[in-house]
């Protein structure tokens, strides 16, 4: 039974949808009326005294010794609280929202965390959650699910892939899964051990993925098409998050902080360093940037992607206290299974990397501040989740479930909402559209953009987890 419920906007705006089941038509109504009354958004900044001074761009010389004091989170712009009904399990209802958003909530059957969500043809691609056997894709423009696995051979489905028609993910015991996108059939799975707790990343037509074996873990690459074995190399510890590849390479980063790079094709081990690592890597031309530890808070470093050697150390946060939810062995499951960390994102010369509850633009090269914004609530724990940027927006979620779309040249609050939901996985961008996951259960798609928003359609990006879907 598709659940339905009538919200009051605080701000001049009164958006209704009528009750339906599942069997009939999706509620249309929407008043003119109200529409020409719904509030428009706020021009940056009109609750300052002043506009935020724009930062110099990357790449001019900007001084590394240059200061930032951040600015809060929601100052320039508060979030706009969404009414998120409470649904039925499996219920989906239309949402709306003051300056124009409009969009839907889906409550996932199993009604458990998830992790990120995964965008392709058409759809979103979801687990039912760490416990569970389940795998859905919702319709991305409705949120109506479309189809369901239900009878999965094992529990626990990691974040997922989509890639060429295919949905690829791990399951928690102890399965490499693929199915088709279209439908949920089945295409081909493979038992890998228990467990198998990190996402999948696809390159090339080949699926890397860690895994134990003989008392190890495992990262081993298999054919894309049919899950046949092509190689596999010692790593030493599960992987945070997932393998990243880029040009022609695979990497990763373990529990262990010991990160590595491995040639994609033959698997060869180009080289492996203890670099303290708390997050899986970016990988931009010749440079790798990574997040390690610095006594109870984190810093970026720059290493050399072809030998790992350390370039440059650059901020740290002051008074941090973040890194005692990084995982560093297997004592909880759940929680390597959803960590995703403070993983730096690098485009445009420009590094973004929300540490604890800082969100910080950087000069990628010299570590030269550009600007910076902090979530007030909760500064020094880890209140704001991994970075997805797409275009002009940097998208980030805090853990009390504000979403926030950020100007990535200024750092202005270009859009911001509150779900009043917690929420821990990265956000997704696809067509205009930014998809959310819940701890509740719950997945939110939010148009607030025109088309062009678009390219980061899975956790880190694309298929290979380092940077947007072409």
């Amino acid at each position: 039974m598709r659940s339905r419920m009538t919200t009051l906007f605080a701000a001049a705006a009164l958006v209704s949808a009528a009750c339906g089941d599942s069997s009939g038509p999706r509620p249309t109504d929407r008043s003119k009326d109200g529409a020409a009354t719904i509030a428009r958004h706020l021009s940056p900044g009109a609750d300052l005294a002043g506009p935020i001074a724009p930062p110099p761009a990357a790449g001019t010389g900007a001084s590394p010794d240059r200061k930032v004091t951040p600015f809060d989170l929601g100052r320039d712009r508060p979030p706009v609280r969404l009414e998120i009904p409470t649904l039925d399990a499996g219920g989906s209802a239309d949402i709306a929202a003051p300056g124009g958003a409009t969009g839907w909530v889906t409550r996932i059957p199993e009604s458990s965390q998830l992790p990120a969500a995964a965008f392709g043809d058409g759809r979103i691609y979801i687990t039912g959650g760490f416990a569970f056997y389940s795998f859905y894709a919702l319709a991305a423009d409705t949120g109506r699910i479309q189809w369901a696995a239900t009878g999965l051979d094992d529990n626990g489905p990691t974040a997922a892939v989509y890639e060429d028609g295919r949905v690829l993910f791990n399951t928690e015991s102890c399965t490499l899964f693929a199915l088709e996108a279209k439908t949920g059939k089945k295409l081909w799975s493979r038992w890998l051990g228990d467990p198998t707790l990190a996402q999948v990343a696809v390159d090339g037509g080949r699926v890397f993925a860690a895994h134990p074996s003989d008392g190890d873990t495992m990262l081993s690459a298999f054919s894309s098409r049919n899950g046949s074995p092509l190689w596999s190399r010692h790593l030493g510890g599960e992987l945070l998050a997932a393998p990243i590849v880029a040009d022609g390479a695979v990497y990763a980063s373990t529990i262990r902080g010991v990160t590595y790079r491995f040639d994609a094709a033959t698997g060869r081990r180009v080289w492996s360093r203890r670099l303290g690592a708390t997050t899986a890597p970016w990988i931009a031309g010749d440079r790798l940037f990574l997040t390690r530890r610095r006594g109870r808070s984190e810093e970026q470093i720059v290493a050399s992607a072809a030998t790992g050697a350390i370039l440059a150390e650059h901020h740290h946060l002051d008074g941090g206290r973040q890194v005692a939810d990084v995982p560093v062995n297997l004592d909880s499951w759940p929680r390597v299974w959803a960590f995703e960390g403070s993983r730096p994102v690098v485009l445009g010369g420009v590094r973004y990397v929300a540490m604890a509850g800082e969100l910080r633009a950087t000069d990628a090269m010299t570590g030269a501040p550009l600007w910076a914004r902090r979530f007030a609530a909760a500064p020094l724990r880890r209140s704001l989740g991994a970075v997805a940027l797409a275009g002009p927006a940097a998208v980030i979620a805090t853990r009390d479930g504000q979403l926030y779309g950020i100007d990535v040249d200024t750092g202005y609050t270009v859009w911001a909402y509150d779900l009043g939901q917690p929420v821990v996985a990265q956000p997704i961008i696809a067509g205009g559209w930014v998809y959310a996951t819940t701890a509740k259960g719950y997945v939110i798609g939010l148009r607030v953009a025109d088309p062009t928003l678009d390219g980061w359609h899975m956790f880190g990006g694309s298929p290979g987890h380092n940077g947007p879907t072409t």
